[in-house]
């Protein structure tokens, strides 16, 4: 059933909930950032989002 109402969705209702899902767990790894690294600041916070989401540190 979740197959064929799934092929029925047209191109961009697949795109917008692809895009929603993605913030959805963004804003999840973020919330456990600042849990785990309450010092951090919303730079630092970003800093660590992308570092785990594509092993990436800014060099200073």
């Amino acid at each position: 059933m979740q197959a064929r109402i799934h092929r029925a969705m047209s191109g961009a209702r697949k795109v917008l909930i692809a895009c929603q899902m993605s913030d959805a767990v963004r804003s999840m790894a973020i919330a456990r950032i600042k849990t785990a690294h309450p010092a951090l600041d919303e730079a630092g916070i970003r800093e660590q989002l992308v570092w785990e989401l594509y092993g990436f540190r800014r060099q200073r």
